[in-house]
């Protein structure tokens, strides 16, 4: 990795890592954010430490997945969850083997944690980021690469709030980074609902911060988003 690349990825991890670590003072959750280019380059050496974390039903499925971007943001997640839990528990002294931890994917590839079905997860990846975060209240977390965005896209999946913010921005690149921030937030509320993808997307409105489902949800969720340089984040919680 060339001294520039550092630097930047340097640059925006503690962008992140101030917004969040911001947020979870204020809303009592706890993350962990996992460079995969480093964690790639451990498991192309065959680093017998990048499996200390995992279960037994975990490494089993490590090995059954064969495509290695899958492999690298499958392990990545595991570690930014296990990390965040292991904050989350170090509050109450509460010390675990996150070996006996199994960080699971249920109903619309929604990650959960096995022996504490309680606690909320959510993972997102876009490399060479993997965040984590776990908390007592439904989460939902994305991050995503600022780049080029369909405007088919943007016309079937955002409402006409959206639309109409996203065409006040007075250039192009302006434009991109609106659309990103309000895309993260609808992929952050889908993985609070545990909808993925079956989520009417153009059904929600993020361009306020605060958002109110009614039935079947009745749910009042916060929003809350950053770039950081050419990255946006997102996170959504449900709001007690």
């Amino acid at each position: 990795m060339s001294e520039d690349l550092e630097r930047e990825q340097t640059e925006i991890s503690c962008m992140v890592e101030g917004f969040l670590g911001h947020l979870s003072r204020k809303y009592g959750f706890n993350f962990s954010i996992v460079n995969m280019l480093e964690l790639g380059q451990k498991l192309n050496k065959e680093n017998t430490w990048v499996f200390s974390v995992l279960s037994g039903a975990e490494m089993e499925h490590f090995y059954n997945l064969r495509i290695p971007k899958n492999r690298l943001q499958w392990v990545a997640g595991r570690y930014a969850a296990k990390s965040a839990l292991f904050k989350y528990k170090f509050r109450s002294r509460n010390i675990m083997d996150l070996k006996c931890i199994d960080v699971l994917k249920g109903e619309n590839s929604a990650p959960f944690i096995l022996q504490y079905p309680d606690v909320k997860v959510s993972i997102t990846h876009s490399f060479p980021f993997c965040i984590g975060i776990v908390s007592e209240r439904k989460t939902g977390i994305d991050i995503e690469k600022v780049d080029e965005y369909p405007y088919s896209l943007i016309k079937h999946f955002f409402c006409e709030d959206e639309k109409r913010v996203i065409n006040k921005k007075t250039d192009h690149y302006s434009q991109l980074e609106q659309s990103m921030i309000f895309w993260t937030r609808k992929e952050a509320v889908s993985k609070l609902l545990g909808l993925g993808m079956k989520m009417n997307f153009s059904d929600i409105d993020t361009s306020r911060d605060q958002l109110w489902l009614g039935y079947p949800f009745d749910k009042s969720i916060i929003l809350s988003s950053c770039l950081c340089k050419n990255f946006c984040l997102s996170i959504a919680q449900e709001q007690k």
